[in-house]
């Protein structure tokens, strides 16, 4: 009998320029070398049954990036963990793994939000960064072009505030809509709305919202 477990791990800055595909195999590795026993699809490529709530943009670093695996044969969440810890790359860390039913909703059928904590290089003032925010929220809409195709981000985002100023950065959060059929915000549209499309920044994604 399969079994599905839930696996919450962590990407720091040394990976954060790592693809979604690379990650993928980096993973199909990891669980190689760690001999657990994964599951495959049937047919004339099988491939292991792992998925992933939603691929990380690149360059953004993360402390809540959620997978499934299926393994063909039950063990303990913890000795998961321990067999685990030391194939992974560095860059990557386990948080937390749990078992789920084998029948419960795919994660990116579940997945509904994304919050990322934003750190943008000004100096601009907390006043002048409040009025970007609040002028951005009052907006009806904000069409944006993306892969050649005009959208509009405004009701990707669900809230955005300001978590702190300090002498030469301002620190936003933005929880953004993440639903395979409703669309997905993307943090760097946010930021070149707010008028800073080159500005360096550092983005981190603190937790993903699925459905209950």
């Amino acid at each position: 009998m399969s079994n599905r477990y839930r696996i919450t791990f962590t990407r720091d800055r040394t990976v954060r320029f790592v693809g979604h595909l690379d990650l993928a195999k980096t993973w199909e590795r990891v669980l190689r070398r760690a001999d657990l026993p994964v599951a495959f699809s049937q047919g004339f490529h099988p491939l292991p049954k792992i998925t992933f709530a939603s691929a990380l943009p690149v360059g953004c670093t993360s402390e809540a990036e959620v997978m499934d695996v299926v393994l063909t044969e039950p063990i303990a969440p913890s000795d998961m963990a321990a067999r685990l810890a030391p194939a992974l790359p560095a860059g990557i860390a386990i948080a937390s793994i749990t078992e789920v039913l084998l029948n419960a909703p795919a994660l990116q059928a579940a997945l509904r939000w994304a919050e990322y904590v934003v750190t943008v290089e000004t100096d601009e003032t907390r006043e002048q960064v409040e009025s970007k925010v609040q002028t951005f929220l009052a907006a009806s809409s904000l069409m944006r072009e993306r892969r050649g195709k005009s959208y509009d981000l405004r009701p990707l985002v669900l809230s955005l505030t300001v978590e702190a100023v300090l002498a030469s950065s301002v620190q936003l959060v933005m929880q953004l809509l993440a639903d395979a059929n409703a669309g997905t915000g993307r943090p760097d549209e946010v930021l070149a709305a707010l008028g800073w499309a080159d500005t360096p920044a550092q983005i981190h994604r603190r937790e993903l919202g699925f459905e209950t």
